[in-house]
């Protein structure tokens, strides 16, 4: 036998049963394509609670308020679209997570997938919210989480495994971003993590 299957602990996403399933990884690491993998097995409706901002405010035309729309954003968000058949219903909201996840789980879908927290939290800081804020926000998500009976998958980001940011700002979204991580990872009954497109479980 090769020794080296001894240390391959890649999950097989058939084993997974968990209530609440959050999925976290590096860009590109098969984070998102893994959790809709993942929900597609549930039959019948499922709901698709999207973050991501279809525009941007130039900084500036701040004081006009200009919409201008961000094609490369356009054309991520159409590619994610073609991913999810006739059974989905989308819900874009790029501000209020819990209140999308209410909504959904009062129209009794099979499962909930929201992708993704990162670009939340970066919605968040770009309306000028400060970190105790958005983690109180991220605390009301968590104690959603808990209380919501449809099965549940989350996607996130690490962010704070390379070398520490040039920018106060860029410092600033990592540290929300790894608390915001500890945070859900708690409420959740099982955590993934991605690398190289392998997953790995870390918690369930």
């Amino acid at each position: 036998m090769n020794s080296c299957l001894a240390f391959d602990k890649r999950l097989d996403i058939f084993t997974l049963t968990p209530q609440s399933l959050l999925c976290v990884g590096g860009a590109r690491s098969g984070k998102s394509d893994f959790a809709l993998a993942y929900a597609e097995r549930f039959q019948g409706q499922k709901a698709f609670i999207a973050t991501m901002q279809k525009n941007f405010i130039l900084s500036e035309s701040r004081e006009n308020n200009e919409e201008i729309p961000d094609t490369e954003i356009l054309v991520r968000i159409q590619k994610h679209q073609k991913q999810r058949d006739s059974s989905w219903t989308t819900f874009e909201e790029p501000f209020d997570i819990p209140m999308a996840l209410e909504l959904a789980k009062n129209q009794k879908y099979t499962i909930i997938l929201i992708d993704c927290i990162s670009l939340w939290l970066s919605n968040l800081l770009c309306m000028e919210e400060n970190e105790e804020t958005i983690l109180k926000k991220v605390e009301t998500l968590a104690d959603k989480i808990q209380k919501t009976q449809t099965p549940l998958v989350i996607v996130s980001n690490e962010v704070g495994m390379g070398i520490v940011p040039l920018y106060k700002s860029a410092r600033l979204f990592r540290d929300i971003q790894g608390k915001a991580n500890q945070i859900l990872a708690d409420a959740c009954e099982a955590v993934v993590t991605f690398s190289c497109g392998i997953p790995l479980l870390i918690k369930g």
